[in-house]
């Protein structure tokens, strides 16, 4: 595809942001938080024993959670970006190089429905969302998932367009690889049918196409309970549903020392299980015992936190990135949920000069974000594309499994699209000129 000047223009704006926040991360030289010495443990362990565990092997006791705590596939790209190369730089790189093909991806998408996209609202939405730049800039799976989400999109552009068996094919991989890089992405497999269904308008007998990531999950599973005594997809499913989904809640509603408590009872009562499988079934048990028995006020935290996920301005993101000091150890959600608005905004102006300046400017666009998304939907809901209704049905997706612990992290896989639908929303009145129904083509 010829690059116009203007996109030449972009292209340079997009890349020198890029490049702007890769020299900082390598003036400071930091390129891990704690997830990400999981992934590179799980890589080292595959290069050194083929063992896939996100721990230190040649500890003195093994514990059985890193064996399926993270999935394989971004270690593996660790694996060739660093060891292979002999550079934890080059996986930086590679990231960088994937965010910019994504955002102008996802530009192509949408102007094969839209006309030409405004590219001075795009820039300052994507100036304003920095974790797109920061997590480029981590080991961290953020960016490779969101890759793969955008060549989902793109895929499922080309079934619907050109009805090639080959592209179906290819979107059931990356629907393979989605979850192989982050589990939130398994139970996608279910929808997933549906969709296929849905796809013999374009392609014949495409349900089968279906059973393809059905297997690839069912095998990936039996794999964890040959090497754990557990089938569950990953151990980070109960991390998240007892250390933060249940945790924050009860901190929210009923105060820090009961979260603890609740907390620690059910690590206490998981112990007294003499299996791992017993133990994880005892901590999702519980977990979703507490949960049910506040299930009305846990919905409602449950919401709030899928919408908190768009407003997020990154604290703990620009923090972490310029390595700000942290006296207290926590940060402005536990504040938010423990103290309440008074307790935050004393927290807030203890903060550095930068973070007082950027939270407040980028909540502000925050919020004319998902004012011109909602814009987009209400003038172009009954003429946008299968691809754009495709789209926001994995945002929600998203955004309903992420839940009480949504943050700018959990946005950044999706934020290509979601900018773009927020910049057509206030550039766009009236369904526009290059929409056209996709033309079919002969199998």
């Amino acid at each position: 595809m010829t690059l116009h000047s203007s996109k030449i223009k972009l292209l340079i704006i997009i890349s020198s942001i890029h490049c702007l926040f890769f020299i900082i991360k390598l003036s400071l030289g930091n390129f891990f938080l704690v997830d990400s010495y999981e992934y590179y443990s799980l890589a080292e362990n595959i290069k050194n024993y083929f063992e896939f565990y996100s721990a230190d092997i040649n500890a003195s006791t093994i514990d059985l959670e890193h064996y399926t705590k993270r999935p394989p596939f971004y270690s593996i790209f660790i694996l060739f970006f660093s060891f292979l190369l002999n550079s934890k730089i080059t996986i930086l790189i590679a990231q960088n190089i994937l965010s910019v093909i994504s955002i102008f991806l996802c530009i192509k998408l949408f102007e094969s429905y839209y006309n030409k996209i405004n590219q001075k609202i795009l820039i300052v939405f994507l100036t304003t969302s920095i974790s797109q730049f920061i997590y480029s800039n981590y080991i961290m799976s953020e960016i490779l998932f969101q890759f793969l989400i955008v060549i989902l999109f793109y895929f499922f552009h080309q079934i619907i367009t050109k009805k090639k068996l080959s592209h179906l094919l290819y979107f059931q991989v990356i629907v393979i690889l989605l979850f192989l890089t982050k589990p939130v992405f398994y139970l996608f497999v279910i929808p997933n049918i549906v969709l296929c269904i849905w796809f013999t308008k374009y392609i014949n007998r495409a349900y089968m196409f279906s059973l393809l990531p059905i297997i690839a999950c069912a095998l990936y599973m039996n794999w964890n309970y040959q090497r754990t005594g557990s089938s569950d997809f990953s151990s980070i499913q109960n991390i998240n549903i007892k250390g933060y989904n249940l945790y924050y809640f009860n901190m929210s509603k009923y105060g820090e020392n009961h979260a603890h408590k609740i907390d620690s009872t059910i690590s206490n009562q998981a112990q007294k299980k003499h299996t791992y499988v017993d133990q994880q079934n005892e901590i999702r048990n519980l977990s979703l015992k507490y949960i049910k028995k506040d299930f009305l006020s846990y919905s409602i935290a449950h919401l709030k936190g899928s919408i908190k996920m768009f407003l997020d301005p990154g604290r703990f993101d620009i923090y972490n990135f310029f390595e700000f000091e942290n006296p207290h150890k926590v940060g402005f959600l536990k504040h938010l949920n423990r103290d309440g608005i008074k307790g935050a905004y004393q927290y807030f102006k203890e903060q550095p000069l930068i973070i007082i300046i950027l939270l407040p400017l980028i909540l502000l666009f925050n919020m004319f974000k998902i004012i011109g998304f909602v814009l987009f939907w209400i003038k172009h809901y009954k003429t946008t594309s299968s691809l754009c209704w495709f789209m926001l049905f994995i945002i929600i997706y998203f955004a309903a499994l992420t839940g009480i612990i949504g943050t700018s992290r959990f946005l950044v896989p999706l934020l290509p699209i979601y900018l773009l639908f927020s910049t057509i929303g206030y550039t766009t009145k009236k369904p526009l000129i290059k929409f056209k129904r996709p033309q079919y083509y002969p199998t």
